[in-house]
C-alpha cells in the first residue's frame, strides 16, 4: 500500500475527535491498513506540535510515544523530494509537500488545503480527512465506525 502523508491538523484532530474522519485514518494506520509517509521534519513537528501546552492534556506522552514508535516502525520514511517554486501560502509545510511528491499516490491530508492550494499544480492530490477516508478506506461493517486505538 503507498503511503500517504498526514499534515499535523489532521494528527491532532485524531486525538481531538477519534471516531471522526481523521481518527478513523489514525486508526487504520494502527491497524495497518493505511500507510503514512513521513520525514524527520515532519516527525519532529508531529512531536512539538502535540507537546504544547494546549495540547499536551489531551494527547498524552504515553500516545505521544507510541505513535511516534508505530510511525517509525510502520510508517514510510521519506528522502525528502525538491519542491518546486510557487507561491506557498505557509513555508512550514513544505516538508509536507517534499514528502509527498516523494511518494507514489502524491497525497496529503490536512484541513487547512489552502495552505497546499499550489501543491495541485505538481500532481499533489490535497484531501480532507473525510475525503481520504471514504476514498482510501472500506465503509465501515454494519454502519458502526471501528472503536478507537489512538484515544
Amino acid at each position: 500500500m503507498s503511503p500517504i502523508v498526514l499534515d499535523t491538523s489532521v494528527v491532532i484532530a485524531a486525538s481531538l475527535s477519534p471516531l471522526g474522519a481523521a481518527g478513523s485514518l489514525l486508526e487504520a494506520f494502527y491497524r495497518e491498513r493505511l500507510t503514512f509517509a513521513y520525514t524527520k521534519a515532519i516527525l519532529d513537528e508531529y512531536l512539538e506540535v502535540m507537546e504544547r501546552p494546549k495540547f499536551a492534556a489531551i494527547v498524552d506522552s504515553n500516545a505521544r510515544v507510541s505513535f511516534a514508535l508505530k510511525l517509525r516502525a510502520s510508517g514510510s520514511l521519506m528522502v525528502p523530494a525538491s519542491v518546486p517554486k510557487a507561491k506557498w501560502p505557509d513555508k512550514d509545510d513544505l516538508p509536507f509537500v517534499a514528502a509527498a511528491l516523494a511518494t507514489e499516490q502524491k497525497i496529503i491530508v490536512t484541513l487547512n488545503p489552502r495552505d497546499f492550494a499550489p501543491a495541485t499544480r505538481f500532481g499533489i492530490r490535497v484531501l480532507s480527512p473525510s475525503e481520504a477516508r471514504r476514498e482510501l478506506l472500506p465503509p465501515p461493517i454494519n454502519g458502526l465506525p471501528p472503536r478507537s486505538t489512538w484515544a
